[in-house]
């Protein structure tokens, strides 16, 4: 094992677990993301903390929970979220940056408008709400491409350098609207598929994960960088009766894919044990040799990732309030079972073996 490893991660938004082909999706196109998975272990049980945006985030780069952080819905119009929003101020970020790592984001912040302190790069950033197109056509500029582009020259000036980085890549799509640029569309039309265009993106940010797993492999990081693949939280594509995308507790929401690779990590591995945001930022620091802060309610998944046999926890514990009717709902999900338990009293219990929708 490298001893302090580059970190890159991948971070889409609103990406269903189901969506890619390594998760058992048999008619989308993402074979950068497939051989990601086929080359490190993919985590079948991941989910998020809270479906929606803000308080997800809050949560992977403090690792508690959002009740303990306090960033319980999505934020607008503040420079820095943490600093005006937050219970919680301290993020992996300025950890990783005493132990001598260069800090880098590029794309989808959702914790506030202008550049935190503790990031050292910070290029084509936004915290929400930007089109998908750097000028606002369809057929223009897809605004993850140029995010893409600029980490790779981020990659690339990286080649030689004796200090390790952390990198994150925050793509906003495939998140509504669902659109890609149109060669991404061709497989999904006028075959019945739902959404053309959520996939479309689906297939499109595997495209630039591709390309920025290249870049690694081209500069000869590749040997020395993990690279984590995950995204915030799923989408329900407003099937379910509660009218949300998100906000709600169901798998279509809660469930997302969440792959490691890189050096010590066990290739094509699968591991069943039920992992969630709140890990990552630990992960990040077990990899980094940095000790955790006590409170963390998360744990390190690198010894799941490396194959290590360890206990660990058997459920899973999401918050959440909808959104359009302002419930408080609490769920719990092992294994076989799931409990929505909501502050109006209506309740649902699901035996996710019979019905595994």
């Amino acid at each position: 094992m490298v001893e302090r490893p580059n970190l890159v991660l991948v971070c889409t938004d609103q990406q269903r677990m189901d969506s890619l082909g390594c998760y058992g999706n048999r008619f989308v196109v993402s074979p950068h993301v497939d051989r990601l998975a086929s080359r490190g272990t993919r985590f079948s049980n991941a989910f998020t903390p809270w479906p929606v945006c803000t308080p997800a985030r809050g949560t992977m780069w403090t690792g508690l929970y959002p009740h303990a952080h306090q960033l319980v819905d999505n934020v607008y119009g503040v420079d820095n979220a943490f600093e005006s929003v937050a219970r919680v101020k301290l993020t992996v970020f300025e950890l990783l940056r005493e132990a001598g790592y260069l800090t880098a984001h590029f794309g989808k912040w959702h914790l506030g408008e202008v550049q935190p302190p503790f990031f050292d790069v910070w290029e084509e950033c936004f915290n929400s709400r930007k089109g998908h197109w750097m000028d606002g056509r369809q057929d223009g500029e897809y605004r993850p491409d140029r995010q893409t582009d600029a980490s790779i020259a981020f990659i690339q000036r990286q080649k030689n350098a004796a200090q390790p980085f952390v990198m994150v890549q925050g793509y906003y799509p495939p998140h509504d609207p669902y659109t890609a640029p149109a060669r991404h569309y061709a497989p999904y039309r006028h075959k019945g598929i739902p959404f053309a265009g959520y996939y479309a993106a689906v297939s499109a940010l595997d495209e630039c994960t591709g390309r920025i797993i290249a870049a690694l492999e081209q500069t000869g990081l590749a040997e020395k960088t993990i690279v984590i693949y995950y995204t915030d939280h799923g989408d329900t594509f407003f099937y379910r009766r509660e009218g949300e995308h998100k906000f709600v507790c169901f798998d279509d929401a809660i469930r997302i894919p969440f792959i490691v690779t890189g050096p010590g990590v066990v290739t094509g591995a699968l591991r069943s044990e039920p992992v969630g945001l709140q890990d990552l930022m630990p992960t990040l620091l077990d990899y980094a040799g940095v000790a955790a802060p006590a409170n963390l309610h998360g744990r390190s998944v690198r010894p799941l990732a490396e194959g290590r046999s360890i206990p660990w926890r058997d459920d899973f514990y999401i918050q959440k309030v909808t959104h359009v009717s302002a419930i408080t709902q609490r769920c719990l999900w092992h294994g076989r079972w799931k409990l929505i338990a909501s502050a109006n009293g209506a309740h649902q219990f699901f035996d996710l073996v019979n019905d595994p929708e």
